[in-house]
This record gives C-alpha cells, structure tokens and sequence, in this order.
C-alpha cells in the first residue's frame, strides 16, 4: 500500500510539473470583465469611431515613429537589470521598476486616448531565480462586438539576462532580446489604440520568458482554465536586430556580420506531421505572409519579406508562443532573420551578455551619440508595421469557414455551406506536394458564389486546399488545409469512394517501396487490400492493411524478388478502386 502512495506522489508531481499551477490573478477587474467579454461595448467607443480596413492599414503604417521606439528602448535600458529575480522595489532598477514604467506608459496612452486601454497586471506564482511573485502587464483594447469572443494577443517579454541564468547584479541591457519586442508591442497599444476593432486585443508583456516561458504559462493557463476563446497570438520575440552573430541558433543566418534588414523570420508549430505542413499555426503564417504581399509591401519605401519556418522555433530554443500552442490557441513567433548569439552568453555574440546593447558611438573621440545600432530602427518599424497590421486586420475579420471539398477529375470543387455563406466574397489558398515551399503555390478570389471549382490541377499530384471568408475586404483566417490527391477522367472510381492510390515511390524500386492510400472518406474505417499481379495478369502477392483517415502508408519488401513490369491493385469491399504500375529492378 505504501508503494502506491508513494506512486501517487510522484505522478501527482511529475503533472504538477508539467502543467505548474499559479494562483493567477487579473489586479484590475475592469480588465478581467472585458477579457470574459462582460461588458458594454457601448461604454467603450469613442467619440469618433475609426474602423475603415484602409484607414487603420494606412495610420498603422504612416504613425508608428522610429523615434519612439528607439526612446522606449533607451528608458528600459536604463533600468539595469531586468532578471524576473531582480529587485522589485526600487523606482531605478530591476524588474519591478520596468514593469511599473511600462504599466504607467500603457495608462499614458489610455488617458490619451479617451482611457478606452484598460491596464492591469497579470499576478502568479512561480519561484523563479528566488522571487516568488512575478507580474505581467496588459494593456486590454475592448472590442465592440462581444457576440464573437475570440480575442487577438500580441506579447513580447520584458525580462532579460546575462551570461548567467540568474544574475540579478549584472548589467542586462537586454536591447534585442527582447527590448525589441517589448517596445514593438508597446508602440502598437499606443497607435491602435485610436481604433475600433470587433474583437478584443489584448497587448502583452510577460515576464520569466528567460527561466522557462513562465510569464506566457501563466496568461495561457488563465486563459485555458477559465475556458476563453483567442483567435490568434502574435510572439516578438529578438525582432530588431540585423547582425548575424558567431553562433546564431539554426535555422539562422550565414555568418558573423552578416546584414539583413528586409526579411523576418515566422515560427510555427506543424503539426504531428511535419510532411504536409498542415496545422493553424501554419496557416496563421501564411495570412500574414499574404498580407504582406498584398497590402502592406506596395506602401513601403523598403518591402519585407517572410520567411516561413517549418519548425516552431530554433534548434533548442524556444518562445511565449509555445504555452499558447500548447494550450489549443493559434500562435505564431517572429523573429529576425539574423539573431547575434544562441542563447548560451558565448562570446562575442550578444545575446544573453552584458553587451546586448542598443548601439555603440564609434566618432572619434567620442561624442557620446550612438551612430551605429545594434538595434536598427527602421527593421523594428517595419516588423511593427507588419505585426499591427495583421492583428489589425483579424480584430475586424469574419470567422473561419468550414467548407466542404469535393474532388473531381482534375481539380477540386468547394462548396461554402451555412452561415458561411452570407460572405459570397472567399479566397482559396493551393499548396502542392513538392513545391519546396511552405506558402500557397496560388491564391484565388471568388465572389458572387458559394460553389467554385478549380481545374487544370496536375494529374497524380498532391494538393493542400482551404478557404478563408472575406467580409468588407478583409480576409478572415484560412479553414483547416483539406488534402486532395488529383485524378484523371479514367480514374473517377476513386474520386466516388474518396480513397486514393498514390504513386508507388521509389519507381523503379529494388529491395523495397512504399504503398501510401489516401482516404478523404472521415468515416471510412474498413480494410483494404493491395494486390501485386505481373503483366499477364497472374496474381503474385497480396497485402492487407486497415483503413483510417489520411494517410496509410505500407513498407513493401520485395522478398519475392520481383523483377520487371507488375501491376498493383488496390481493392476496398471487392472492387478494384485504383491500380497503379511499379517496376521492380
């Protein structure tokens, strides 16, 4: 009996310590009502109400200052030490004072806008390099439609760190990581607070991100448990710098010294399949990726590319978007495309050192103006740019649509059921197998229909498909990707059954190959059999497998020692619904 207690125990720890428990506390119940989506809108609005798609597209583009972020980032410099363990009661230093500066900057742009950017501290728990009681600070914009609760997040991390995890003596200047992405959230509340948006945003600024994503597991762990809906959430994290560092985390960039100031990196989790690149983190990505490319790129004097990342972040690293993921909310990381270091405080990359600083005087003698940053203004400008103006846009989106896919000979026809059918206006996103990309291959716009087909697609190829709802102009999410492999005329018994033979690989085969069956059918649970027979028609061998939705895939050994030309047939409920020809070496 005792060593079922003492098992007990243990398991009771092990999950405590996987899912940490927090005693999480909203300080302003302003705030907590509007995040449950109790509250008036009406009490909220101002006293000119800006929501035109354009006018926000353009007031976020023409109004964030590259001289405001940069004085943002001079104040929290200032501050020293921003350990999550650092003092928490001077009004100079350490992490209580920073984020009471930040705190009373958000309550600055609330009076100044008519007070409708309700302030608050998140408050946990959580023994983190010797403080126990840590705060995050939330600037909550309410949305003036509470029938759809799903809110937008942005959040970047406030605290930063030296070489050692939990030195709270050092100097932690800590400007890219994450000073940028602290100012980068904090200039957003500011212009977007002008604006009225649908859905509720909520800017975040967390704190413990350096000793474990602490900050994050609590906002996402107060979501979850009080079951509130996000739409998406948007992570900066080391957003501002363009120097490539000796050790850059892959994948990264080329080398020490390395510039570059057009591209941004996104992070997102794929899915338990990374082959198909197929998850809503994926597809949060790419709506941004398009959004650059339609909107905002034709309005900038330098245009910014996105870079699309299979994996959720770097090798061995990780960020506050991950506890949102993990929790079942949408999120995504940007990141720079160079980062100075690994996280590691090695030498001479900046990262997690005393010298992650803002820029260096390099006049002779000095002058004590800084003339080369480290930090480059108008990078952090534009990835601001690109940041507001997503968040911007699903704050005023219609919702994810649930189409219906049917395939038909040599394309795909969608269907737009329900509710989702008072939009008329859809766009549909296309991926193919193999592109060597994680965008769409194509985008289409449909209007006036609820039924569309596209043809022409390539015969015994691989498509990814979703549709997103366009209301007003703006586009609403992508629905979940549905997988389509596209047939010819002579092969419309699959296209019947919804179950497909695909190529055997590799063909021409030697000792092995595989099978793989696409099933489109969700409830087809059956059995199916692959029947190998040689050009005469003689049956050599037979495979059985059972069916589930998606991909059921067979490793076939030629034990058998085929050689020459065979035919496979697949045959579900005795009917030969595919056959496909493999060569055998």
């Amino acid at each position: 009996m005792k060593k079922v207690y003492l098992l007990l125990i243990l398991c009771f720890f092990l999950l405590m310590d996987g899912i940490p428990q927090y005693n999480m506390q909203l300080t302003n119940p302003e705030a907590e009502s509007i995040i449950f989506s109790n509250y008036d809108p009406g009490a909220y609005l101002p006293s000119t109400i800006i929501n035109h798609p354009d006018s926000i597209l353009y007031g976020i583009i023409n109004d964030i200052s590259k001289d405001t972020l940069q004085a943002y980032l001079e104040k929290i410099d200032s501050f020293y030490n921003r350990n999550s363990g650092s003092d928490t009661v001077s009004n100079s230093h350490g992490i209580g004072a920073v984020r009471r500066w930040i705190y009373s900057k958000l309550e600055e742009i609330s009076s100044s806008n008519e007070n409708r950017l309700i302030v608050s501290y998140l408050t946990f728990e959580q023994n983190i390099c010797g403080q126990n009681f840590h705060k995050n600070v939330l600037g909550v914009l309410p949305g003036k439609d509470t029938t759809n609760k799903e809110m937008l997040i942005i959040e970047g991390h406030f605290d930063t760190r030296c070489e050692g995890v939990c030195d709270t003596a050092c100097y932690s200047p800590g400007m890219e990581d994450n000073g940028s992405g602290t100012v980068l959230v904090m200039e957003l509340a500011r212009i977007m607070s002008r604006y009225t948006f649908d859905h509720t945003i909520v800017f975040t600024l967390t704190t413990g991100e350096d000793q474990g994503l602490y900050g994050a597991k609590a906002f996402a762990n107060y979501l979850w448990t009080n079951d509130l809906d996000v739409k998406a959430c948007l992570n900066n994290d080391v957003i501002g710098g363009i120097i490539c560092g000796n050790t850059s985390s892959p994948p990264s960039c080329p080398g020490l010294n390395h510039i570059d100031s057009t591209h941004v990196r996104i992070f997102s989790y794929s899915g338990w399949d990374d082959s198909t690149k197929n998850s809503p983190h994926k597809q949060l990505a790419r709506y941004i990726k398009m959004q650059q490319i339609q909107r905002i790129n034709p309005l900038l004097e330098t245009p910014m590319d996105i870079n699309l990342i299979l994996w959720e972040d770097r090798t061995g690293r990780s960020g506050d978007h991950i506890p949102f993921r993990q929790r079942g909310y949408t999120s995504v990381r940007f990141c720079s495309q160079n980062e100075h270091g690994n996280g590691t405080g090695t030498p001479p990359d900046r990262q997690h050192t005393t010298n992650d600083i803002l820029g260096v005087d390099t006049d002779i003698p000095p002058d004590g103006i800084i003339d080369s940053f480290y930090v480059d203004m108008g990078y952090l400008r534009r990835n601001a740019i690109t940041n507001g103006v997503n968040i911007g846009l699903l704050a005023n989106s219609p919702p994810k649509p649930i189409p219906v896919f049917n395939p038909v000979a040599s394309g795909i026809n969608i269907e737009i059921t329900g509710s989702d059918t008072v939009y008329q206006s859809y766009r549909v996103g296309i991926r193919s197998e193999g592109s060597g990309t994680l965008y769409f291959d194509s985008v289409y716009a449909f209007d006036n229909t609820s039924n569309f087909t596209i043809f022409n697609l390539i015969e015994d190829k691989e498509y990814y498909v979703s549709v997103c709802n366009v209301d007003n102009g703006v586009e609403g999410l992508f629905s979940d990707e549905f997988t389509t492999l596209v047939v010819g005329l002579r092969e419309q018994h699959s296209i019947s059954h919804g179950i497909y033979f695909l190529p055997v690989q590799p063909n021409p085969s030697k000792n092995c190959c595989k099978f793989e069956i696409l099933s489109q059918n969700p409830k087809l649970v059956t059995t199916a059999t692959i029947v190998i027979c040689d050009i005469t028609g003689n049956e050599m061998e037979q495979i059985s497998t059972e069916l589930t939705p998606g991909k059921t895939r067979i490793l076939y050994e030629n034990q058998s020692r085929l050689k020459g030309l065979y035919f496979c047939s697949l045959i579900v409920n005795a009917e030969i619904i595919q056959t496909r020809k493999v060569v055998f070496q």
